[in-house]
């Protein structure tokens, strides 16, 4: 998609930009012909990697760094787009740490507010938010007047970061977005680390001919978004003036089984099986059952929609790591 505004010669940051979704918004910046900074506070189990920016040859400065540190508003100062992707992503992880969660998904977001309150007034924010914020749905598809009833501590402080975002918007009149993440898979997601998420851990399972073990019958309802629909999402938010002080649902319109999922995995691959099992009790208790997000809004004010179907994604995902198998390496 082409974005409402050019970012040729704009000055961004990228939050969590040595992880997954944040190297990838990182990467299409600099081809759109920004000045790309990374601020990331590289906690491998949260996915960061430095090798996910090799495609940038050394061009994007990264700033190691949690994005409350102070260090961070001297990073800030004058910046045009700040990308938000830092945070910490696993439901499982968040109840078993819950302080640390909090602490990196809340305050740490505060404090990176208030550094750009202070250094960066003018710029753009688009805050990486997440469909956890919902808990289990009321009614599908889930539109944003759904309520919010977050049922893990990831989802309330994930919610807690996401309404400091819109806050400032009023209060500071600070350019914010939020934008409620589905499940997203694609290249540079890490493989090694089972808490980011059922996608990639089914992928390094399909990679390694591997089973798939899917809890109970499978039949929960998931709508996945390839990386790249996600960020042209990121660069509509930045370049669109009607995307402040908004939430929008980011969404697909197929909805899908976990069972349909795992063997379209195994089908894209063309190795590994699925098994089901019982759930585990840690598990089923933060369980959200099906879910499929309703992103008229973001098509009806960013002009966004996804462009990339399952199967179409799967292959280039598939085909991705197969050249890079250091993804699925210990080290």
């Amino acid at each position: 998609m082409t974005a409402a505004r050019s970012l040729a010669g704009a000055r961004c940051v990228v939050t969590g930009g040595l992880g997954f979704i944040g190297s990838n918004v990182a990467l299409r910046l600099l081809q759109e012909g920004a000045t790309v900074t990374v601020v990331d506070a590289v906690i491998a189990e949260h996915g960061a990697d430095r090798r996910n920016l090799d495609e940038a040859g050394g061009v994007i400065e990264v700033v190691e760094a949690d994005v409350g540190d102070a260090v961070v508003a001297e990073v800030l100062a004058g910046v045009d787009v700040v990308c938000n992707l830092a945070g910490q992503v696993s439901h499982v992880a968040s109840m078993r740490r819950p302080l640390v969660d909090f602490d990196r998904n809340a305050r740490s977001q505060l404090a990176l507010l208030e550094h750009v309150r202070a250094a960066a007034p003018r710029a753009v924010v688009v805050y990486a938010s997440t469909r956890q914020v919902y808990g289990r749905p009321r009614y599908l598809p889930v539109d944003e007047d759904h309520p919010t009833a977050p049922v893990d501590v990831n989802g309330i402080a994930k919610l807690a970061a996401e309404q400091l975002h819109l806050l400032y918007a009023r209060v500071h009149g600070l350019a914010a977005t939020a934008l409620r993440l589905t499940n997203v898979y694609g290249p540079r997601q890490s493989l090694r680390h089972p808490d980011l998420g059922f996608l990639p851990v089914f992928l390094r399972r399909v990679l390694d001919d591997d089973e798939i073990t899917l809890y109970g019958d499978g039949e929960q309802l998931r709508d996945c978004l390839y990386v790249d629909d996600v960020v042209d999402a990121f660069l509509a938010a930045a370049t669109t003036p009607a995307a402040h002080g908004e939430v929008f649902n980011l969404g697909h319109p197929d909805a899908w089984s976990l069972r349909d999922i795992a063997r379209a995995m195994v089908d894209a691959a063309g190795r590994g099986r699925v098994v089901h099992v019982p759930w585990p009790e840690e598990e089923s208790r933060i369980d959200i059952g099906s879910f499929q997000g309703d992103y008229a809004k973001a098509k009806r004010v960013l002009g966004w929609e996804p462009r990339t179907g399952l199967s179409d994604g799967l292959a280039a995902t598939v085909a991705f790591y197969r050249e890079r198998p250091w993804y699925r390496s210990s080290t």
